[in-house]
């Protein structure tokens, strides 16, 4: 039996605002090499994450792909290519941060298109002290962000992590929205996640995509994350 994953926090009424116009463009992803935190100042593990193809560590988010019913990267309304793009270290849209990310195409949606953009970030740090506030940080940001919205929701985790916050809300359209920050000693990860409404439970039919929020949610905090903590971990041993 599964725990239950959230507490209710107090939701604002839906603003005007479009979190999808923030979307990510493939181009962008790749630019800079400049690093967020400093030159690393020798430490070895920090200077090791900064060279990795986040899309290489994480299996080009596999896992994320099979459980969602991903279809496509890239576009919103086509699938075929099913490598996301990878983002190096000085990127625009997250310099702290690598990642491996991209619009994403979830196919027919009770006879429309269904969509959405995954962000998934590995972000270093030179220090545990650094990782802490860059943690608070984030996760106040993404609670910011949810307060906008409607049916918010908030829950800390922990083992095999330092600490975590799952945060969700129901964004512009009624688009399902997710952001999970976790900390483990000097790095974090970061997933951000929007995707259409499932058009098929209007009117009490049946679910047009292969997962619910609740569903989802909770697989990223129980398997994907103790999953993807273990193999950045087991990388980390390989530089110190």
């Amino acid at each position: 039996m599964k725990r239950t994953l959230f507490k209710t926090l107090a939701a604002a009424g839906a603003a005007a605002l479009l979190l999808s116009g923030c979307g990510l463009v493939g181009g962008d992803d790749d630019s800079g090499d400049d690093t967020g935190n400093g030159d690393g100042g020798g430490n070895a593990v920090y200077d090791a994450m900064t060279t990795w193809d986040a899309c290489e560590v994480l299996n080009n988010l596999q896992p994320i792909t099979d459980y969602m019913g991903i279809e496509g990267y890239g576009s919103l309304s086509s699938g075929g290519n099913l490598v996301p793009s990878t983002a190096k270290i000085g990127n625009t849209w997250d310099p702290d941060a690598i990642g491996c990310n991209d619009l994403i195409y979830l196919g027919k949606n009770a006879g429309v298109g269904g969509n959405g953009e995954l962000k998934v970030k590995i972000v270093p740090t030179e220090n545990e002290e650094q990782a802490t506030a860059a943690y608070t940080d984030r996760v106040a940001t993404a609670e910011s962000a949810a307060a906008q919205w409607d049916d918010v929701k908030s829950e800390e985790f922990a083992d095999p992590w330092d600490q975590g916050t799952i945060v969700s809300w129901t964004g512009d359209t009624s688009n399902p929205n997710v952001e999970v920050i976790a900390q483990d000693g000097q790095w974090l990860f970061h997933i951000q996640l929007y995707h259409t409404q499932d058009y098929g439970l209007r009117g009490g039919g049946d679910p047009a995509l292969a997962f619910t929020t609740d569903e989802l949610n909770q697989w990223f905090v129980d398997t994907y994350l103790p999953e993807v903590n273990q193999i950045v971990n087991d990388r980390i041993v390989e530089v110190q």
